[in-house]
């Protein structure tokens, strides 16, 4: 049974050569750093928050709390 990447793998280099490098590229890029475990809207949400300085300056545990109840992580 093929797996699942082993097919995207066939897949990729069915492709031309030129679309084998650029997708190469992005998926190096992917794995040089760690995923995120939000999603972009979830991200939008922070980077509103952080653009927003209302005052309250908050502990990095006070943090972490705050994204957990929020985004359920």
């Amino acid at each position: 049974m093929t797996t699942r990447i082993e097919a995207a793998i066939d897949r990729l280099r069915a492709l031309p050569e030129a679309e084998q490098d650029m997708l190469a590229a992005e998926i190096e890029l992917l794995l040089s750093e760690p995923a995120s475990m939000l999603t972009m809207e979830q991200w939008s949400e922070v980077e509103v928050e952080l653009d927003s300085d209302d005052g309250i300056r908050l502990s990095h545990n006070d943090v972490m709390l705050r994204m957990r109840a929020r985004f359920g992580r």
